[in-house]
């Protein structure tokens, strides 16, 4: 375990590691803002998004980042250096906002909503359909939703609770995105403090899970049993991201908002892990937009809200094919 990077996140989130690029990107939740650090130079460019953003996924066309945010789901265009709304679920300025998620094997991108102050209050997990305009209510009654996860073959769906302490597993048709017969995975109070945070799964389907307030990455068997326990050395980590050539070592975020630096100074950068096993690169959202229907850009790279010029942005890039996940 060491320090992989400085980056000093009030709320560190949704790391990708992209081989293509060798570039890493991150947001940080609470600021409002997307990170992209090139691995092999250690130099990153900032980016204003003007919104918090919870998940976010390369697309497939290498044209930019499909994004979570506190209204529903956006766009991040490299080449434009603009954010735009696709869709708007629950309406707008409702007090919600989107947390964690990911992409399916077949580019859908699933995320849940969080009420911003009531972490209590149930919310639903939505999936943004590849048109880019469709968002479909998909799960209810998730507080917090962190870890959306899928099983290697694609026949299981997980997704962590942190309010409820929870980690919940669906069984999961892969052609439609259909998940059904819920049912308790772990609780994760019975073994940790802290709360299940953002997860990832290995090639084994073992699943792979930060807890935030625990300082622990935890790697817990398909049948639910703890295998792994590993202190980590910030008080609040989020996220782990399979990386590497081999992609058996681990990126994770953290967090530093209200977290005692004396006693937890590494909180906030980005850990690095060796493991002896082997994940894969995240899932890219399979971007088929409808022209017709789609809304106009609604922010620019630099929103009011920046307090600095945003750094130009990078180029659009294509991955070999088999790169990622999608089938």
């Amino acid at each position: 375990m060491k320090i992989f990077y400085e980056a000093g996140a009030e709320v560190g989130k949704s790391g990708i590691w992209d081989p293509c690029t060798q570039q890493y990107y991150y947001v940080d939740i609470l600021k409002k803002t997307m990170h992209v650090l090139h691995v092999p130079s250690k130099s990153r460019k900032d980016y204003c998004v003007g919104t918090m953003v919870g998940a976010m996924a390369l697309c497939s066309n290498g044209e930019g980042l499909v994004m979570a945010v506190e209204d529903g789901f956006g766009m991040w265009n490299f080449r434009e250096c603009r954010f735009r709304m696709l869709a708007t679920p629950y309406g707008v300025n409702t007090g919600w906002r989107m947390n964690d998620g990911g992409c399916d094997s077949r580019g859908r991108f699933w995320a849940g909503r969080l009420f911003k102050t009531d972490e209590t209050r149930p919310g639903e997990i939505y999936r943004l359909e590849t048109d880019g305009c469709t968002a479909t209510r998909v799960i209810d009654n998730i507080c917090c939703t962190n870890g959306i996860l899928w099983s290697p073959n694609n026949k299981l769906l997980y997704c962590g609770d942190s309010s409820m302490k929870k980690i919940y597993v669906w069984d999961y048709e892969e052609e439609s995105g259909t998940p059904c017969n819920r049912r308790l995975f772990m609780d994760t109070s019975r073994h940790f403090q802290g709360v299940p945070d953002g997860a990832t799964i290995d090639n084994n389907g073992f699943l792979w899970v930060c807890f935030f307030d625990g300082h622990k990455l935890v790697r817990i068997s398909p049948e639910g049993c703890v295998d792994l326990v590993m202190d980590l050395p910030v008080k609040r980590p989020t996220q782990p991201v399979w990386y590497g050539n081999n992609l058996d070592e681990l990126l994770i975020t953290s967090a530093h908002l209200d977290v005692d630096m004396c006693q937890y100074p590494q909180s906030g950068n980005i850990l690095w892990l060796k493991t002896c096993f082997h994940g894969a690169l995240k899932n890219r959202y399979n971007y088929r937009p409808c022209p017709c229907v789609c809304p106009p850009p609604s922010s620019s790279c630099q929103p009011r809200s920046c307090p600095k010029p945003c750094s130009p942005c990078p180029q659009p890039t294509h991955c070999p094919s088999g790169s990622s996940q999608n089938k």
